[in-house]
């Protein structure tokens, strides 16, 4: 692991305090490619866990690779969680945001976007140059272009359409006037900024095939690689002889947010208990507390535990022990927390809706067959039936999302030929507003 500052303060690079000889930018000896990857703010958020993970698994590649995080802080934190995969971590300089600031970026994509372009603008006198830049934002490409040859960016939401974006924001946030109208309002500004960071890109690395072909379609040079993942800990347990108890796990930063629509999933395990079967549910995360009208529902034989926010280590080791991951959101642009089970050899139970039809195939889990808690509730009484292969499930999941096959797919697109956006004659120009099937049903 290699630390850099590159700036202290707000405005002010810090004079004479890289080291020449891990200069960010320069090739490390017998590496010919140079990546940067940014940028990390320090909020909880799946854009961020991207570019950590982009870093490590470009590192896995053999890749010389950066990753830029906003402030001093951060930088250490994320030097001490990257420790020994060979990412460097630079501090560009950036004051670490109040709580005032952090308000104003939940609420203002542009602001946010805005903040941290100053901050890459703030490190680029000592940042050297790359073979190619990564952007965990479409809206960062054209502040990191001085930087690198070559500009790839991640696509995240799907439908990439104006009207398609608001209607779906406005259904997985609840249908409660004024929040989801403000979301939606906030989804479309989200959605202005893709385009630009698209126009300014060389290439769109989306993570699901539907999501890549959209963007070909619609005339935007795009790629395919699932996000890589790591876990903390080791590989999945030893099966369980003679515990008849089903243990689930319902995982999110916000258990309590419409969009997560973690409700459902507890009426399902009340369907299960009532069904006979012993059940033991972990709650984690935040907000646990605005789901006790679900909860005091259940069954009186349900073991429920409220766990709250943990540390990555322990979720993953509950992940080990869990016989299935129940994941009931209406929407997710990529869902780690499915691919990190996944990866523990814990299956997944989803909603039929975008992304799970696609990242669960291969049995990594099973989509219901329906958006209501008995569909839901079937589906994991089949599972718990006929459990996969756990070891095998590790594997095929290491395989499709490990650090070292995404890394290969990633350098494959940092320094293979440009692809370009579909002909005039193949583009697609559907109604404003279209959007894939999946991932638009209403719940019932």
């Amino acid at each position: 692991m290699h630390l850099t500052r590159v700036g202290v303060g707000l405005g002010m690079p810090a004079q004479g305090s890289v080291n020449r000889e891990q200069e960010p930018g320069r090739a490390s000896a017998g590496v010919a490619l140079r990546v940067v990857i940014g940028v990390h703010d320090g909020g909880i958020s799946g854009v961020n866990t991207y570019a950590e993970h982009v870093a490590a698994a470009a590192a896995a590649a053999s890749v010389d690779v950066t990753l830029l995080a906003t402030h001093a802080g951060l930088a250490l934190t994320l030097e001490r969680r990257l420790e020994g995969t060979g990412v460097r971590v630079v501090d560009l300089g950036l004051k670490e945001a109040t709580a005032w600031q952090r308000r104003l970026e939940r609420l203002s994509p542009g602001y946010a976007a805005r903040r941290l372009r100053a901050a890459i603008r703030l490190g680029l006198p000592r940042l050297g140059h790359y073979d190619a830049a990564h952007a965990n934002h479409p809206a960062l490409a054209a502040a990191l272009r001085p930087l690198a040859d070559r500009v790839v960016v991640a696509a995240w939401f799907h439908p990439h359409a104006p009207i398609g974006r608001a209607v779906a924001t406005w259904r997985h946030t609840g249908r409660r006037f004024p929040r989801s109208a403000a979301m939606a309002a906030k989804g479309v500004l989200h959605y202005r900024n893709d385009v630009r960071g698209y126009r300014a890109a060389d290439c769109a690395v989306a993570p699901t095939l539907v999501l890549t072909e959209e963007l070909r379609r619609a005339g935007i040079p795009a790629l395919h690689s699932p996000p890589p993942c790591r876990v903390v800990g080791g590989g999945p347990r030893a099966e369980r002889d003679g515990d008849p108890t089903a243990r689930l796990l319902i995982c999110s930063g916000d258990l309590a947010h419409p969009r997560k629509n973690v409700a459902l999933a507890i009426a399902a395990v009340g369907l299960l208990a009532a069904r006979g079967r012993p059940i033991a549910l972990d709650l984690v995360g935040r907000n646990a507390e605005r789901l006790d009208a679900a909860l005091d529902r259940l069954p009186h034989g349900v073991e429920v535990r409220r766990l709250g926010s943990l540390p990555p280590s322990e979720v993953h080791a509950l992940m080990r022990d869990a016989d299935a991951l129940l994941l009931p959101s209406l929407f997710e642009e990529w869902g780690y927390v499915a691919v990190e089970a996944a990866l523990q050899g814990t299956p997944v139970v989803s909603l039929p809706v975008y992304p799970f039809p696609e990242m669960l195939a291969g049995r990594l889990g099973c989509c219901a067959g329906g958006m209501g808690a008995r569909a839901f509730a079937d589906a994991v009484d089949e599972l718990l039936a006929d459990p996969p292969d756990r070891v095998q499930l590790a594997a095929s999941a290491e395989e499709r999302f490990g650090l070292a096959t995404v890394g290969r797919r990633l350098r494959s697109i940092w320094e293979g030929p440009l692809v370009r956006a579909a002909p005039l004659e193949q583009r697609v120009m559907k109604p404003i507003g279209t959007a894939h099937p999946v991932g638009n049903e209403r719940t019932r």
